[in-house]
């Protein structure tokens, strides 16, 4: 039932974008605009999305080394489907596959897995609005930009320090915490602080100072690839040939930012309004801003879905029962 909702308020959620990126574009003017791009840039655009995806799954491997070290070619495979996963289900369900076939493919708990997952995204979302800040410093943007990555960062710094204070403190926060749940009856209590213990396991590698400014590091040379193929896309344009990398990552985070609601499957819809919205920022024309937003979109979603396609035999996990196994975590986790 649950999935279900999901999966309508994905599709709701995605139709509601789409008609905001298309309401009153030219539809011939959109074609124009396809015609005139140029597609050699999209090969390069092709090679960063790998690479990008196989620093990911380093970096992950980073993450989880504490807990157990899993060789290169078991996380790539398992990273190169969770991603495909992520781009298949609606509203980021997909973010329970990696979690979930690590757990099944080693001794790592789900809990566990799901917290260096957690970690990750941390990282992801401080790198990218951290980028932002820097740029505000150097390119004049509407003030509503520089509010929001406000609001956003006084969420997720001290959602971060938190988790900082867990693992560095954990007998303290075990101790708190277990005042609080044994109050609740014995056999969920013992359920809620299993659990507990499994995901502060997952959270080992953050008081290690030297692995956390490694960490840092890797997820700005990520994100600093993603923002390179979005700045290879703007040569494709006429339109975006004066724009500059730093134009770059301002519609990189915007469109990121964007695809962190809840969206349909291919972040169909949510991705193309934030990236036109940034987009308008430059004075760049709707039609070719959108055109831009489909072929990024695309490019992206089918190199993704193409390798997690190629490494799904290597897991020995079908589709379906991928994401039966996403849904399964999923209703558990709610209960």
């Amino acid at each position: 039932m649950k999935t279900k909702i999901n999966v309508i308020l994905g599709l709701l959620v995605g139709s509601l974008f789409i008609w905001l990126a298309f309401r009153g574009t030219d539809i011939e003017g959109i074609k124009s605009s396809f015609k005139a791009a140029n597609y050699l840039y999209l090969i390069p655009i092709v090679f960063l999305t790998i690479i990008i995806l196989m620093l990911r799954s380093y970096r992950w491997g980073v993450i989880l080394e504490p807990l157990e070290k899993i060789d290169q070619w078991s996380l790539f495979s398992i990273t190169a489907v969770g991603f495909m996963a992520i781009v298949l289900l609606p509203v980021r369900m997909g973010e329970l596959a990696r979690p979930y076939l690590i757990s099944q493919k080693s001794t790592i708990k789900m809990g566990s897995s799901l917290a260096t997952v957690v970690v990750e995204r941390i990282f992801d979302m401080l790198t990218l609005l951290m980028v932002l800040l820097l740029i505000l410093m150097m390119v004049k943007l509407p003030a509503w930009i520089f509010r929001s990555v406000c609001s956003i960062l006084l969420i997720v710094i001290p959602l971060f320090l938190v988790l900082i204070f867990l693992a560095v403190k954990r007998e303290v926060s075990v101790k708190s915490i277990d005042r609080i749940i044994g109050k609740l009856p014995k056999t969920l209590s013992s359920r809620l602080m299993r659990s507990l213990h499994s995901f502060l396991d997952g959270l080992q590698i953050l008081p290690d100072l030297k692995k956390t400014f490694y960490l840092a590091s890797l997820s700005l040379l990520i994100w600093s690839l993603v923002g390179l193929s979005t700045y290879i896309l703007f040569l494709s344009f006429e339109s975006m040939l004066g724009l500059s990398l730093a134009a770059a990552y301002v519609v990189l985070v915007i469109t990121a930012l964007g695809v962190t609601l809840p969206t349909a499957p291919g972040f169909i819809g949510n991705y193309h309004f934030s990236c036109v919205l940034a987009l308008s920022l430059f004075g760049i024309p709707k039609t070719d801003a959108l055109t831009f937003a489909i072929l990024l979109n695309f490019i992206q979603v089918m190199v993704t879905i193409t390798l997690g396609l190629i490494f799904l035999p290597f897991i020995k996990v079908s589709l379906p029962a991928l994401f039966r196994g996403g849904e399964q975590v999923d209703s558990n986790r709610n209960r």
